[in-house]
């Protein structure tokens, strides 16, 4: 295992380990309602939430611990400076698109948030395409701007220098850095509701990649469904080692839990050791491959740090083997069959009631 692998889960895992969930301060509140949004559209985006979420912790990756404070005051700081470099006095760029290419960590959701608040539609891009695909997407979506990562700025320089549109890095202060509270810390209320929120493409096996645009009224009432029939909570915990420009990465293990007050833990990226070190759940179809091939019976001293001190990771109890199959796929007795799409029309599947294999 790389080295840089087995550094950045080490630190994860000792940040996990030092978690506290916050005071609990909406105790017997509806699960839809456990915190008010900061405006009172039916509608109003995520982050509207997050400051009702104070000080629990939102997101734990590579770089540490991430407050839900944290997350809103440095998305309302790179929205103001996606709006300077549009020149829009206003703050509202009236749903114009903001491309933006970043990990999986917490610039992912300050980039998110950030163009959500500035008025935009965000559509991310994948660090794995071609040049000649991120151009048509930045080309298709017509974005006005592209927000890039540190580690994704030399990537991205050319493709933009070529369409001749506006490259703005991410500053250390998105990843790691403490937020200034500009005034009161708030935005002007919005009608969401047919605002454009977000452009997923598909992946193109009968053509181009089409782009999907769902409003803010589309992706609240996926994700109050899936927290209602899911059973999710502030108390949840959930490891996150999808792709990020899909729906599922995006809008189920993402956007679910933050909006909740839940806490998300960020891998870089997948891999099937690491991954078993906390337990499988119900991956992806995008990540069954490699899972099936590494899923076996570990003992505690094989999913480690690599020699570190403090010891190896302990491995969970195990449940039966998970097996991944379509719908024409040989049910075996002791197994289970999963099965999730991942660019949208996800089942729901309920936390409580009766299940039947293969949902």
């Amino acid at each position: 295992m790389p080295p840089h692998v087995v550094m950045s889960f080490r630190r994860l895992v000792w940040a996990l380990a030092s978690h506290r969930p916050a005071p609990l301060r909406h105790e017997g509140i509806h699960l839809l309602h456990a915190a008010p949004a900061a405006c009172s559209d039916r509608s109003a985006p995520v982050f509207t939430r997050a400051l009702a979420f104070g000080d629990r912790v939102a997101l734990v990756d590579q770089h540490g611990h991430h407050t839900y404070k944290d997350l809103y005051h440095r998305s309302l700081c790179l929205s103001r400076e996606i709006c300077r470099l549009r020149e829009c006095a206003g703050g509202d760029l009236q749903e114009e698109r903001i491309s933006f290419m970043c990990s999986n960590d917490v610039s992912y959701v300050v980039a998110q948030w950030a163009s959500w608040m500035s008025g935009g539609i965000a559509v991310p891009l994948y660090r794995k395409h071609p040049q000649a695909e991120l151009e048509y997407f930045i080309q298709d979506s017509r974005s006005s701007v592209v927000l890039a990562g540190q580690e994704y700025v030399e990537l991205l320089s050319p493709v933009v220098r070529k369409l001749g549109v506006p490259l703005l890095p991410l500053t250390p202060t998105v990843y790691d850095g403490v937020a200034e509270e500009a005034g009161d810390g708030q935005l002007p209320e919005r009608d969401w509701r047919d605002r454009g929120a977000m452009i997923i493409y598909t992946s193109g096996t009968t053509g181009r990649p089409k782009g999907v645009l769902s409003t803010h009224y589309n992706i609240r009432a996926v994700v109050t469904g899936l927290v209602h029939k899911w059973g999710w909570t502030k108390d949840d915990v959930i490891l996150h080692v999808l792709p990020l420009h899909h729906v599922h990465g995006v809008v189920n293990k993402l956007l679910c839990p933050l909006w909740v007050g839940a806490t998300c833990v960020m891998l870089p990226n997948f891999n099937a050791q690491l991954v078993d070190g906390f337990g499988i759940g119900r991956p992806a179809p995008a990540c069954a491959g490699e899972v099936e091939e590494h899923h076996r019976p570990h003992s505690a001293g094989e999913v480690r740090d690599d020699g570190d001190r403090h010891g190896p990771v302990q491995p969970p109890d195990r449940s039966p083997p998970a097996r991944f199959c379509g719908d024409s796929a040989a049910r075996r007795r002791g197994t289970h069959c999963l099965r999730k799409p991942t660019e949208g029309g996800l089942p729901l599947y309920p936390a409580r009631g009766r299940k039947r294999e293969g949902d």
